[in-house]
């Protein structure tokens, strides 16, 4: 019974950062265009407080839905408001899970953490594919965009390889990627991976999306498929030694 409960309130604590700095189009295309509750936004006006200069930008914390064309990320407040029970305790399943970003990465010029990234490091890996899906993909606007660049992709790759390296996490990104593109096949693809990973708050919060919900059982069987692929190309030690 606790458990279910612990998983109930980091669900709820997930779903309702998210869902009041996620653009209407997002929401709509997710199946969450539903208006976020009153008390989600009378909260988050009450916090609200004036940036600071040099601050690091708001981290993805897991599931971020920072897409859209909307304004950059807010610079973190001076003094950030008491995390709640709730939010530590999912803040550290993804610590559990390998998902850890140091502040240093946030303030850090592209180029390095590219060449971070390059070495392997799997905490450049997994933000310089947060700043490449989040922060420059489909936005000319912003410093540093490369027309050239196939962002997605790159962010993809550097998530898999993440993955290999300890950061669980990185398979529900990469599924959260794909269903923002409208790939629902391979989303559910990568969900079933993040599941089997471990990473059970974010699989369990892909199934109440409307693109899952409108999957039917053929759909679902190729995904289970897909998956089963996957977790083979990112574990071929174990299909080895079963074999």
């Amino acid at each position: 019974m606790g458990k279910r409960v612990w998983g109930l309130a980091g669900g709820l604590a997930l779903l309702g950062l998210a869902w009041v700095s996620l653009p209407e189009l997002v929401r709509e295309r997710l199946g969450l265009s539903a208006p976020a509750p009153a008390a989600l936004l009378a909260g988050e006006a009450g916090a609200a407080a004036a940036p600071v200069k040099g601050a690091p930008p708001r981290a993805y914390q897991g599931l971020s839905f920072a897409v859209g064309d909307g304004p950059p990320p807010a610079a973190a407040p001076a003094e950030p408001a008491p995390e709640s029970k709730a939010e530590r305790q999912r803040k550290q399943a993804l610590r559990q899970l390998g998902y850890v970003i140091d502040e240093r990465f946030y303030r850090m010029p592209l180029a390095e953490l590219r060449k971070l990234a390059a070495a392997g490091n799997v905490q450049a890996l997994t933000h310089l594919a947060e700043r490449y899906l989040f922060e420059l993909d489909g936005k000319p606007q912003r410093p540093g965009f490369e027309p050239e660049m196939r962002y997605r992709e790159e962010a993809r790759a550097a998530l898999q390889q993440a993955y290999r390296l300890g950061n669980r996490h990185a398979a529900a990104m990469i599924s959260e990627s794909y269903l923002l593109e409208r790939q629902p096949l391979e989303a559910a693809a990568w969900n079933l991976v993040a599941r089997r990973a471990g990473d059970a708050l974010s699989a369990d919060w892909f199934l109440g999306t409307k693109d899952y919900r409108q999957l039917n059982a053929g759909q679902k069987a190729a995904a289970a498929e897909r998956a089963e692929q996957i977790w083979r190309e990112l574990h071929p030690g174990a299909a080895q030694s079963k074999g």
